[in-house]
């Protein structure tokens, strides 16, 4: 999974991990989901989102 930073427009930041993330224009979020887009593991209200930034798992070579 992917880990994403999430920056709020109150200067809070929150960090989630997921595989994916959507905008819900009707819901007006954004939504953090799990694997192939099964289950919502966390919700971002659009309004007071400044960015988001995912961070990639990084691939250990021994």
């Amino acid at each position: 999974m992917a880990q994403y930073t999430i920056n709020y427009l109150t200067g809070d930041v929150d960090t989630v991990e997921a595989d994916g993330v959507e905008y819900d224009g009707i819901a007006r979020d954004y939504t953090f989901t799990g694997p192939d887009g099964m289950g919502v593991i966390a919700l971002a209200p659009a309004a007071n989102v400044r960015s988001i930034h995912r961070h990639d798992a990084k691939t250990v070579i021994r």
